[in-house]
């Protein structure tokens, strides 16, 4: 079995997701999810919930299966570790590590973010096919779906500012990407592809109004509910070309869009202050990095 301990917002569950669901696969086994982050409140952290459970991906709770005693086992052994029956895998560095696709063992634990592609990409097909919705998650989500699917060059723009500019740490360890970056990307997009309307998603509207000039025919995307964000990085892929931040959950919303031909504008500086994080692998290399 493959157990994945699972914490953060939607993008990073995304990321720990695929990384375990593609190892389960080369290990021809299942995958039991640890969902202990989700039952406390963390100073540090943006209040998160779980989200996966709105697609149909295949996974077990490990809280509510007997695998939940093995897992808690293997915390009595030296590392955690005695192979090749139980196998504990700690995230060692940001960029990606070739052994933990390689991984084998009865029951192997991840422990970490695994942000790249590297660690599924093999199971894209797949994965993409999983992570399809099972219900409307928000109001809203249909009438936007219809807009992107009429307009003939649909681009999604994400503008992440909220926790990256008022939140004490990830203020300073992420980072507003800055205007410029916007009207770099809005100016090479435009250049690139012919007559795009742009879907807006961003948690400051407000700001992005009164900052960023965008065409009169641009749609502001405003789910509502407790999914809101779910229906928004959904409908991210479902645009054609991609704007997107200096975060895991625009990276998915246009990872998620199977256009081999899509333009995905990204910044090239990912952390505001992070020196020992390598991104290097954090990147698909047809991504334009500005």
């Amino acid at each position: 079995m493959i157990i994945s301990r699972i914490t953060s917002g939607l993008g990073n569950q995304l990321f720990q997701f695929a990384a375990a669901r593609h190892l389960a696969l080369k290990n021809k086994t299942s995958l039991y999810l640890d969902l202990s982050y989700y039952h406390y409140t963390y100073d540090t952290d943006t209040p998160r919930a779980f989200k996966l459970k709105h697609f149909a991906v295949p996974y077990r709770v490990l809280q509510n299966s007997p695998a939940e005693y093995v897992s808690k086992a293997t915390k009595l052994l030296p590392n955690r570790s005695l192979p090749p029956f139980f196998l504990f895998l700690k995230e060692k560095h940001f960029h990606f590590d070739t052994s933990v696709p390689q991984a084998r063992a009865s029951c192997i634990t991840l422990d970490g973010f695994w942000q790249s592609e590297e660690y599924f990409r093999e199971s894209a097909d797949t994965i993409r096919r999983e992570l399809t919705l099972t219900s409307n998650p928000s109001p809203e989500f249909d009438e936007y779906e219809q807009l992107i699917k009429a307009a003939s060059m649909p681009v999604s723009v994400h503008i992440r500012r909220g926790d990256y500019v008022n939140h004490p740490e990830f203020s300073q360890t992420f980072g507003f990407v800055g205007l410029s970056y916007y009207e770099q990307a809005l100016n090479q997009l435009q250049v690139q592809v012919n007559a795009p309307r742009f879907f807006i998603f961003s948690d400051d509207q407000e700001w992005v109004r009164d900052n960023l000039p965008l065409p009169d025919n641009a749609v502001f995307v405003r789910n509502s509910g407790a999914d809101s964000d779910v229906a928004d990085l959904v409908l991210m892929s479902r645009c054609k070309h991609h704007i997107i931040a200096n975060s895991s959950f625009s990276w998915w919303g246009a990872w998620l869009n199977p256009n081999p031909d899509k333009l995905v504008i990204t910044p090239k500086k990912w952390y505001k202050q992070q020196p020992t994080w390598n991104t290097k692998d954090l990147l698909p290399a047809t991504w334009l990095a500005l």
